[in-house]
């Protein structure tokens, strides 16, 4: 079943000319038809795929997926509107600081990720933690699924220097200097009217699944 026509791809490409709110509220009626409603319907079909290799996500769709609309307060970039839909399938909340899913639909094609990307000092702490006692178990989990094949490595921001008690393992596991620990891969645009759409972001997430994993049981843990 494909959830997107093609002006799924149209309507975008026409938003990013005209980012303002008269022509958005012109073309309203065809960005429910054609964007949001199918949007809501592939994200709820996606959890439900997602749940067969991954039972503790048990979120709803209109709790995992982003607003249209930007946060304009204190960006340079006043601009209304995102020339994209986006979701984000964890446990819990788009959110919360949770390892989950992440997929992105734009006129160029789609984003598919995940893992942890804004974590507090805390979560971090934990992350490096988890990664100190348990590397053995991380490195298991990059090789699991062909992860990184598809993903390549765990991707992220790093400190410049690390505090006990990581300092001294920080040569030997440059990880530790990472303060965020996601992973993301570009996909044709061509996808995007598939009827494959579901099977395709699932069989990718799937291949995640030892990854998040890990990174949960971290940020679960309980000192």
């Amino acid at each position: 079943m494909a959830y997107f026509s093609e002006d799924f791809v149209r309507f975008f490409e026409e938003l990013e000319k005209n980012n303002h709110k008269e022509w958005f509220d012109e073309n309203r009626k065809r960005y429910e038809k054609e964007i949001k409603e199918p949007f809501k319907a592939f994200v709820g079909d996606l959890i439900l795929a997602i749940q067969k290799f991954d039972p503790e996500i048990m979120i709803k769709s209109k709790d995992a997926i982003f607003r249209i609309n930007r946060d304009i307060r204190f960006s340079k970039n006043k601009q209304p509107y995102k020339n994209n839909v986006a979701a984000y399938i964890s446990k819990i909340s788009k959110k919360e600081q949770f390892p989950g899913y992440y997929v992105h639909l734009d006129a160029e094609g789609i984003w598919l990720g995940g893992g942890l990307y804004d974590l507090s000092t805390e979560n971090i702490y934990k992350v490096r933690q988890e990664v100190l006692y348990n590397e053995k178990s991380l490195k298991e989990a990059l090789s699991e699924n062909d992860f990184k094949n598809e993903f390549g490595e765990l991707q992220g921001q790093k400190n410049k220097i690390l505090k006990p008690p990581f300092k001294e393992f920080g040569e030997e596991i440059p990880i530790l200097y990472q303060k965020q620990f996601y992973f993301m891969k570009r996909f044709p645009v061509s996808k995007i009217t598939s009827d494959e759409l579901v099977n395709f972001c699932a069989v990718k997430f799937e291949k995640a699944f030892p990854v998040n994993k890990f990174l949960r049981l971290a940020v679960e843990n309980v000192e």
